[in-house]
């Protein structure tokens, strides 16, 4: 095991610690418990990504024959895969706790899920688990932009729980980070780097703009005293 190896794999235990010591600091914590349960079951909703490869594997769609095949294995099989169970564990277990009234709280107990689903899924890939293997650059950017997918899914929960519009809202969260993670698995599969670094510019962006603007609507209800 090598230098990059390690470090690749502490990059989602370190973001975790940062994201913890931050609350700790930012907000008057009374208890720990949500925060872990998320990490706990962020872990665990790795198991529907692990599911829908084995799936693809036995009924063959894993043989990337031509751009129809990577197509549907990237955007199906690993976006949708890798998504759904982040999304079950925010939409069913967090999103009806009382405390949870905004897209940054949302974005919050998103990244901590995914954190959970990253420290899983990572070594599985280094490893070779998956059905298809991948480059180093990909290992490396791999949580980074699983936080902004994170990003992305949560303040779109985090606004159907505050507009009262969970069903629109949540569809769109999940289609939208299902899309974005499977373009990320796509754009190595094509080999093509400058596809991959115009969706790496406009994925940050995108998830740095929605994160503003989740703070900014978390502000202006504390101004207003909600």
């Amino acid at each position: 095991m090598n230098t990059i190896t390690i470090l690749t794999w502490l990059q989602a235990p370190v973001l975790a610690l940062v994201m913890f010591i931050y609350m700790k600091a930012k907000f008057d914590l009374k208890t720990w418990k949500y925060i872990l349960r998320a990490l706990g079951l962020g872990l665990l909703s790795a198991v529907f990504i692990i599911l829908f490869d084995l799936i693809a594997g036995y009924l063959g769609y894993d043989q990337l024959k031509n751009l129809k095949r990577s197509a549907f294995f990237s955007f199906v099989i690993i976006g949708f895969g890798s998504e759904l169970g982040k999304f079950l564990v925010l939409r069913y277990v967090f999103l009806p706790l009382k405390h949870f009234r905004s897209p940054f709280d949302s974005i919050v107990y998103s990244t901590i899920i995914t954190l959970g689903f990253v420290t899983i899924t990572l070594p599985l890939y280094e490893f070779g688990f998956f059905s298809h293997n991948v480059e180093t650059v990909f290992l490396v950017t791999y949580p980074l932009a699983n936080v902004m997918f994170a990003i992305i899914m949560g303040f779109f929960l985090g606004m159907g729980k505050m507009r009262k519009n969970r069903l629109i809202d949540s569809f769109t969260g999940l289609g939208s980070a299902a899309f974005f993670h499977g373009f990320f698995f796509f754009s190595f599969l094509t080999s093509d780097k400058t596809i991959l670094l115009i969706y790496g510019i406009g994925l940050f962006f995108i998830g740095a703009l929605l994160a503003v603007k989740a703070m900014n609507l978390r502000y202006s209800d504390e101004a207003k005293g909600l």
